[in-house]
């Protein structure tokens, strides 16, 4: 179980219960054009299978799916997952020897958008994975285009590690995408900025 608070941030394990604000997330426009995309129709059924049908919570491989919360109200889901060796194939990461943690997640409430809220609820969730999951390293996969996740990302001290063309399928166009990473116990010496890669052109998704 999941259960982060700090000020007026909540991060908390996602219940049943979640299902309706999840699919009004998932049926906004504005969201799916960062998470999922504009072509994918959810209905009730659709929610139940790609949140909640999944990996049994005894399982040391299954996502810890989250809501975020701010002053009490849901705004927000994550996961947060190990990456097994197969992760690593996928991605070409040879930290195998590591703890290595993955993570996504949106902010569903547009009126959230643009007050710092996805950055903070990414230190705390770093902190959490620090502290008491013991990882060594965190990564992200962010579409190339998805500038402001970019930048939130490096914010907290996420770098870009390499390239992943052509990596996710999204709105029927596979996507470039880049690996990110987070080291969590040497990672100030390992920030730094990406002025090469040219990132900062139109497309992003708010945090």
């Amino acid at each position: 179980m999941v259960n982060i608070t700090q000020d007026k941030i909540r991060i908390r394990t996602m219940v049943p219960d979640d299902s309706a604000i999840l699919l009004k997330w998932m049926t906004d426009m504005r969201v799916l054009e960062f998470y999922e995309g504009r072509d994918k129709q959810y209905t009730e059924e659709l929610i139940y299978q790609d949140f909640f049908e999944e990996d049994s919570e005894d399982d040391d491989d299954a996502a810890m799916k989250v809501i975020l919360e701010y002053e009490g109200d849901p705004i927000g889901y994550g996961q947060i997952y190990p990456i097994t060796d197969e992760g690593c194939e996928e991605y070409e990461y040879d930290n195998r020897n590591e703890t290595v943690y993955g993570m996504d997640q949106f902010i569903g409430e547009p009126d959230y958008w643009d007050r710092g809220i996805g950055t903070e609820y990414l230190k705390l969730v770093l902190q959490f994975l620090r502290e008491e999951k013991q990882a060594d390293a965190v990564i992200m996969d962010p579409h190339q285009d998805n500038v402001r996740a970019i930048r939130c990302y490096q914010k907290v001290g996420f770098h870009i590690i390499e390239s992943l063309p052509e990596h996710e399928l999204h709105e029927g166009k596979m996507k470039d995408c880049y690996l990110m990473e987070y080291r969590c116990r040497d990672n100030d010496k390992n920030v730094q900025p990406v002025q090469e890669k040219n990132i900062y052109q139109k497309g992003w998704q708010r945090c």
